[in-house]
């Protein structure tokens, strides 16, 4: 009888599950038979001996990834890198300098400009004054926490509330202040991380936490949860920089390391070379100028640590067989200060640019121009961000709440607004004003468009031009003089300054074109003589 040499088809598994992480029984089941390991058709789903085993959760609902342990543990190590790694630091400064500045501006755009500047008034006087409820912030100096709050822990909450005199206040509310009530048991059903959700997913109540330990529940009306969205099925963010948090702890460890044994290559400064390890005082070994090792202690010099004693800066007569030697350290190298780069690279990927933050030296004409052109689109959506999320809610309370009030009377287009962010990081500023003025000129670009980037209010800085004009032209009447002896714009002639000032030149070259017997002529539009011709009415039937 044949014997049967066929092998028995092994059973296919996956990697065991890291202890402590909870896998889904129907993914774990699905796992099983759908081709994992070595089965796969992926080769980076693939499982190979020769690199390690991710140890990461089945796929799943990012509120369900990231538990609240993982949330609060980055949130710690980032605060301690924030006060204890310059990097994180020029980062985030960097982030809400260029983002923020000294404050977003809102404007109103309802169609009707008297009620624009009443509006506008009665939010720049709310916002120029300690707008929180702690009394100590304006409305601009809250922009600038909560952009770093953003940076650091990822997210921060702005809570629409009200002093004790009624008005309206905002109080900013820190990550970890929002979570899940602080008893035993577990948090109630569709509470996730301090957040209750509705059947839809949408925010039903935040869960406050006191200093106390106690919580409150503030309804999610009242509540701006300012964070950069990155998923759709999260509950809570977490830092942009969080991926840098191993890096840089290892960075910094490295560093000092490596400035200990800097400092100790700097405390050895020669180095004895002998044929014997002891002073033994029958050679002439220091014996130059009387310096005897015999000479030295009760029992002669017998440790060679002890020549430091007498070495200083004398002229040494050495033995046979003795070398003396400065002794000079390879510490730091090339090769370390690129690891260290490397690091620091890895740890700014996806946030700024290293040679925004760090070091531009390096970095050419070209370079540099597309470094600082992508460090500007990050900066533009971080404006984005706080706009929809902070800044126009914002606006809807206070203005709202003073339409209510009958301090501001009601209009239909209240809501409509538009937001002047500071000016936009350039590396070209000469370049970039000379391509502006050709823009303007040729009207690809507006006035408004010119004055919105450079960070001003249009119609504040069209009126002021407009001022001064006419107190250029104020200053030449008073003084008889033209005033091109005060306003001088380049390429052109002060002819034409002076005509632009004066009524007859205001008029000049208004003209129109008329025929008269079939021939066209040219006249004045405010000559007396002539009278545009009307069209004849249509014939009544």
């Amino acid at each position: 009888m044949k014997k049967n040499t066929r092998k028995t088809p092994q059973k296919k598994s996956v990697p065991p599950t890291a202890k402590g992480v909870k896998v889904n029984p129907a993914l774990k089941k699905q796992a099983n038979t759908t081709g994992p390991g070595i089965f796969s058709n992926f080769e980076s789903a693939k499982f190979s001996n020769k690199r390690s085993w991710i140890w990461s959760s089945w796929p799943q609902d990012f509120k369900k990834t990231m538990t609240v342990f993982d949330r609060m543990e980055t949130t710690r190590k980032m605060r301690w890198l924030e006060l204890n790694a310059g990097l994180i630091r020029q980062v985030i400064a960097d982030m809400a300098t260029y983002s923020v500045g000294s404050g977003i501006k809102l404007q109103a755009q309802s169609g009707s400009e008297p009620w624009d500047e009443q509006a506008e008034k009665y939010f720049n006087k709310w916002a120029s004054r300690a707008c929180d409820i702690t009394a100590r912030y304006s409305f601009f100096e809250l922009q600038h926490i909560c952009c770093r709050l953003m940076d650091r822990d990822g997210e921060c909450f702005i809570i629409k509330t009200k002093g004790a005199d009624g008005r309206p206040k905002l109080q900013v509310i820190e990550s970890h202040r929002v979570g899940n009530p602080g008893n035993d048991g577990a948090p109630p059903a569709g509470m996730v991380d301090g957040i209750m959700f509705g059947p839809y997913g949408a925010p039903v109540y935040y869960n406050v936490i006191r200093s106390d330990g106690s919580s409150r529940r503030v309804p999610a009306n009242a509540v701006m949860h300012l964070y950069e969205p990155e998923l759709a099925s999260g509950a809570r963010a977490y830092s942009p920089l969080q991926h840098s948090i191993n890096n840089l702890v290892d960075m910094l460890e490295i560093l000092s390391l490596e400035k200990e044994a800097v400092k100790t290559n700097s405390d050895l400064v020669r180095t004895i070379t002998r044929e014997n390890a002891q002073f033994d005082g029958t050679q002439s070994d220091f014996e130059a100028f009387g310096m005897r090792p015999q000479d030295y202690g009760e029992n002669g010099l017998s440790d060679p640590k002890e020549a430091s004693t007498f070495i200083g800066g004398k002229t040494l007569a050495l033995a046979p067989g003795e070398k003396l030697e400065s002794f000079e350290s390879q510490r730091p190298n090339s090769t370390f200060n690129g690891f260290i780069e490397h690091l620091m690279r890895d740890s700014l990927a996806g946030v700024l640019p290293f040679e925004f933050v760090h070091d531009p030296t390096k970095a050419g004409g070209a370079t540099m121009r597309f470094v600082v052109a992508k460090a500007d689109r990050k900066f533009q959506h971080r404006q984005n961000v706080m706009m929809q999320r902070f800044l126009a809610p914002v606006w809807g309370y206070i203005i709202g709440n003073a339409i209510k009030n009958g301090e501001l009377p009601s209009i239909d287009t209240w809501m409509q607004i538009s937001c002047t962010t500071p000016r936009r990081v350039t590396v070209d500023a000469g370049r970039d004003a000379q391509q502006t003025r050709l823009d303007i000129e040729t009207g690809i670009k507006t006035i408004t468009q010119f004055h919105l980037e450079n960070g001003d209010d249009p119609r504040e800085q069209m009126r002021a031009n407009a001022a001064e004009k006419a107190y250029i032209k104020e200053l030449a009447e008073e003084f008889e003089i033209q005033p091109s002896a005060i306003y001088k714009p380049q390429n052109v002639a002060p002819e034409a300054v002076d005509a632009s000032f004066s009524e007859e030149g205001a008029n000049k070259g208004e003209t129109m074109t008329i025929q008269d017997d079939g021939e066209d002529i040219k006249v004045d539009v405010d000559d007396p003589n002539v009278k545009p011709k009307v069209k004849n009415p249509p014939d009544e039937e």
